[in-house]
């Protein structure tokens, strides 16, 4: 436990006064303090004050200081920075340890409970987990997927409807661009690895805009109401799931599927693969 201690403390220690210079010393040893208290399941100002038998008030003070500018920049750079240093291992790895550790990218979003009076972005929005509109904030994430551990590259609270350039699809092509800025920086080509999402991403233009920025390897959690021909049958894969078997222990799943090569009916004039 000491030495797990240690190297986190002078990871974020360097993460912070490296890139962070014009923070005074205090916030970044609130930060630091913070960080820290994750080891020990301390996750917010409230836990840790407690703990230490401080004032909260201080370390909110502290933390007030940040703009949210700073906020948004550093938690890029400490997502980054993390995923930055397994995907680095990841790759002196043989060929076999490279494919089972399966390098993803991925985007979503989720709503999170909120109850304060004061807070930004919230409204009455629905849940799957639980089953009914909440007051909420949601929340627009893009992580990275090393084998078992999952790493937030860039968040933002976004609108669940949008308009103009304030809609999901714009925020996240923004939040990819400074996420793969940083890496090409760093000497890191993130294009070479897929990247996922679900159907409400999966618009003929977004998929274009990520096939500029040189993904090849683009991943669409289909609906049941898109119409695919297998096997030269055109039907909903609602009907196809009806006549198909799923196999289990398939490379690469932990889950039954079912591989097929097959071809979408035509969208925008343009047909879609799969």
């Amino acid at each position: 436990m000491q030495q797990k201690i240690i190297r986190s403390a002078t990871f974020f220690q360097q993460l912070l006064y490296s890139r962070f210079r014009q923070i005074n010393s205090k916030v970044s040893e609130t930060l630091l303090l913070l960080s820290l208290g994750h080891l020990f399941e301390l996750y917010n100002p409230n836990q840790v004050a407690d703990a230490l038998a401080i004032p909260k008030a201080r370390l909110y003070r502290h933390l007030k200081q940040l703009s949210i500018y700073k906020w948004k920049q550093m938690l890029v750079h400490m997502g980054c920075s993390m995923a930055l240093s397994h995907i680095r291992e990841t790759e002196s790895k043989s060929a076999s340890t490279k494919s089972r550790r399966r390098i993803t990218l991925s985007v979503d979003d989720t709503v999170l409970s909120r109850y304060g009076q004061g807070l930004s972005y919230c409204y009455n929005w629905w849940s799957k987990k639980h089953n009914t509109a909440i007051r909420s904030q949601n929340v627009l994430g893009l992580t990275i997927k090393i084998g078992e551990r999952i790493f937030p590259l860039n968040t933002r609270f976004v609108g669940k409807q949008g308009k103009a350039n304030t809609d999901k699809p714009s925020y996240f092509v923004s939040m990819l661009k400074e996420v793969l800025d940083f890496f090409d920086a760093a000497g890191v080509n993130l294009r070479v690895y897929r990247i996922t999402f679900d159907s409400w991403y999966g618009s003929s233009d977004l998929i274009k805009i990520l096939s500029e920025h040189g993904f090849e390897s683009i991943l669409i959690r289909g609906k049941n109401n898109y119409v695919m021909t297998i096997d030269k049958t055109c039907a909903k894969l609602s009907v196809h799931k009806k006549s198909i078997e799923l196999r289990l222990n398939q490379w690469g799943c932990d889950k039954p599927v079912y591989r097929t090569r097959n071809q979408r009916a035509v969208t925008n004039g343009r047909p879609r693969t799969g």
